[in-house]
């Protein structure tokens, strides 16, 4: 098989996963612009390994492993998040209720369309 074929391959087989990839990354990391970056790392790293990919597994379940690492693998290298300074130190009446947050600051919002329109998720079954 060469490159060309290889590469055809590849994209014809992994293309119809990037907007779940892509909406899966945003859920682990919660923000847009680092679910892109994973999605591009996780291509990258499936596309090194595919002369290797066995198919023993779906290509689907293949590139979300992959997609779940790359995040893990990010959430491990990221700082920790600065909280805002509005917060304020600790209640001193534990029965006084909460304050409502509104939204999460840091959480950033993501277009539906980047997201595209497949709404399933894999599935992950229970050990047996």
């Amino acid at each position: 098989m060469t490159v060309r074929d290889l590469t055809g391959d590849f994209e014809q087989r992994t293309r119809p996963y990037r907007s779940e990839l892509l909406s899966h990354s945003y859920r682990m990391l919660a923000s847009i612009h680092d679910a892109e970056d994973a999605v591009q790392e996780t291509y990258l790293r499936a596309w090194r390994g595919y002369d290797g990919f066995e198919g023993r597994s779906s290509i689907r379940t293949w590139m979300y492993r992959i997609a779940t690492n790359t995040c893990l693998r990010a959430l491990e290298n990221r700082g920790r998040r600065a909280l805002p300074r509005d917060l304020g130190g600790p209640g001193q009446d534990p029965a006084a209720p909460l304050a409502q947050w509104p939204e999460l600051p840091w959480l950033e919002p993501v277009p539906d369309a980047m997201l595209g329109t497949s709404t399933s998720v894999p599935r992950i079954r229970s050990p047996r």
